[in-house]
């Protein structure tokens, strides 16, 4: 299993692909309350504090994840997504492993994102609880958790 950032145009589609396929279209999608239009070209992917990752299995992409590393120790997950034909297998405990290492490596102490219902006892099991912080999503159905990745405790209500 390997987490490491997409090198080849096929590995970036894919990526792509993933989000606006396991995210964007089942939750955000056209008739939903929350609906907007998935942008790969979006600019916060390429914010240099912005880590756009693929999880692999076997040399295949199955999962992404987005971990946006804060200046005051904290690191964001977005969009993290196990393609459908490979959930249900540990396979999101193991890549939510080594995006926190990943995460712990470049200085991040806390972890937060915003959960969607139906993954959050997933998160719930691996040690995020909800907590307010800045830059939560505004998005009622959606649950912002965090986690302490490190041994200093941390501030980051907003």
């Amino acid at each position: 299993m390997v987490l490491r950032p997409p090198r080849s145009l096929g590995e970036w589609t894919r990526y792509h692909d993933i989000r606006k396929r396991c995210i964007f279209n089942k939750y955000h999608g056209k008739g939903s309350a929350h609906y907007f239009k998935y942008d790969p070209g979006y600019r916060d992917e390429r914010d240099p504090a912005n880590h756009p990752l693929i999880f692999l299995a076997d040399g295949v992409v199955i999962g992404t994840i987005r971990i946006d590393v804060r200046p005051e120790g904290r690191a964001v997950f977005r969009l993290v997504a196990i393609d459908t034909p490979w959930q249900g297998q540990g396979l999101g405990t193991i890549m939510l492993e080594m995006a926190e290492n990943y995460a712990r490596a470049r200085g991040a102490g806390v972890v937060c994102l915003n959960s969607v219902p139906d993954a959050y006892s997933f998160y719930a099991r691996h040690g995020f609880n909800p907590a307010r912080w800045d830059g939560r999503t505004r998005n009622e159905t959606e649950i912002p958790v965090m986690k302490q990745i490190t041994s200093e405790p941390m501030q980051l209500a907003a």
